[in-house]
């Protein structure tokens, strides 16, 4: 376990607890690019800014559980996340009853996927729908995002200090996207205007792959 009197907490992650290790570089970067993406992008979804951040700081901890000062925040940013679902007591337990490992794929894994699933079809508000065409690029990336969180460990791990900045640029910037995505998802759409919207992206997905899976077929033939 880390000892209290080399860590230090941060505002700018309010309302989530955020404290890291003073002078590790890993939390120092942690710290510069978390400030700097809620500078700059004034992110509004901040559960999963607070998650991501949070989630990568984990390795440098050298523990097998989430630092137990955080558990609190990040167990309420994962029912921020999940909305309108009451998930925080079941993170709350979970996340100190296990190892952070099997915590996220015991438990967290499979209840955001139920939330998600939910939230696909009746969003934040329990609205048909809410979010219309972004919801699934905003999926896409949420699952990107996670991905590439749990590959922390790797690079803190295996990879030299100067190429650390590449990786958390690229959250960085994924987080970006998400964000825009994410607030596309939460406009204030009209039933027929939320169907609309996600029919046509569903053909604008559909025509391309129709057409490769044709090409790819006739090629095939040809071969034959």
């Amino acid at each position: 376990m880390t000892d209290s009197s080399v860590k230090q907490s941060f505002s700018f992650s309010s309302p989530y607890k955020l404290i890291l290790i003073k002078d590790n570089y890993w939390h120092q970067l942690t710290a510069e690019y978390y400030q700097s993406y809620k500078t700059i992008y004034k992110p509004i979804n901040l559960s999963v800014t607070y998650l991501v951040f949070s989630g990568i700081s984990f390795k440098a901890f050298n523990q097998i559980y989430f630092p137990l000062d955080m558990c609190d925040s990040y167990s309420y940013a994962f029912q921020v996340h999940q909305k309108p679902y009451k998930t925080s007591p079941i993170h709350k337990k979970y996340i100190k009853y296990f190892s952070y490992f099997y915590y996220l794929f015991l438990v967290a894994l499979p209840v955001d996927i139920y939330a998600h699933t939910m939230q696909f079809l009746f969003g934040e508000r329990n609205e048909f729908l809410e979010g219309g065409a972004f919801f699934i690029p905003y999926m896409v990336l949420h699952w990107t995002l996670l991905i590439f969180t749990l590959f922390a460990s790797t690079i803190y791990t295996y990879f030299p200090k100067y190429t650390w900045k590449y990786y958390f640029g690229l959250i960085y910037y994924s987080l970006a996207i998400n964000e825009y995505c994410y607030k596309m998802c939460i406009r204030r759409l009209s039933l027929t205007y939320r169907i609309v919207e996600f029919l046509l992206f569903c053909c604008i997905v559909y025509i391309p792959i129709q057409n490769y899976c044709l090409h790819n077929t006739l090629y095939t033939i040809e071969d034959n």
